[in-house]
């Protein structure tokens, strides 16, 4: 609950201040702008902000491995963007694989 404290707009008439509780319609919780990369860093390609560094389809300068979402330099770092990314990173990883392997027998949908 968040209290909010308001006054009428119109300048002509002239009240108290009211105060009331109002439920807020939705949260933003900010964690931070810093990429959790160090664990990659000896293996992939980070930026100066240590955000992993790719290609527009989202692959790094290894082979097979495909960078998204927070950790990948260039996101706006909002949920919409990053539902997006786990989307193309996984249509990435398939095609990738159907490049390496093959479809196995994989007739598709």
């Amino acid at each position: 609950m968040a209290t909010v404290t308001w006054s009428p707009s119109s300048s002509k008439t002239v009240r108290p201040a009211r105060t009331r509780n109002s439920p807020p319609a939705a949260a933003f919780i900010f964690i931070g702008l810093d990429p959790n990369t160090d664990f990659v860093k000896d293996v992939l390609e980070t930026d100066k902000w240590d955000f992993i560094t790719t290609g527009e389809t989202i692959v790094t300068n290894v082979e097979g491995v495909f960078a998204a979402c927070d950790a990948r330099g260039g996101n706006t770092k909002q949920v919409a963007s990053a539902m997006g990314e786990g989307a193309t990173a996984a249509l990435m990883i398939r095609n990738y694989m159907d490049k390496e392997q093959g479809n196995r027998g994989y007739k598709g949908d």
